[in-house]
């Protein structure tokens, strides 16, 4: 199976990609995970937040193929109760 993963941001620090690689070796040994990185949208002291989250949006979208699911992550963090996870059928 592959799995791909786009991340929004570019140039990661060296945890980012320590962290893909040791969850790379975790996989089973039939994934393929790739990572590409998306360009963020502009973020400056009068930028538009919520356009940028927008054209981040897009240009996901626009990566996206035909045959593909989107599983989004978010960074703010919500305590969920493992019961209340929603459980993805592939």
């Amino acid at each position: 199976m592959k799995v791909r993963l786009l991340a929004v941001g570019t140039r990661m620090p060296g945890w980012v990609t320590d962290g893909v690689e040791e969850y790379r070796k975790r996989l089973p040994r039939d994934f393929r995970l790739e990572v590409e990185e998306i360009a963020p949208g502009h973020r400056g002291k009068n930028a538009d937040t919520a356009r940028a989250v927008a054209q981040e949006a897009e240009r996901i979208e626009a990566r996206l193929k035909g045959d593909e699911h989107l599983v989004a992550l978010e960074v703010q963090v919500v305590k969920v109760k493992v019961q209340e996870w929603l459980v993805l059928e592939v």
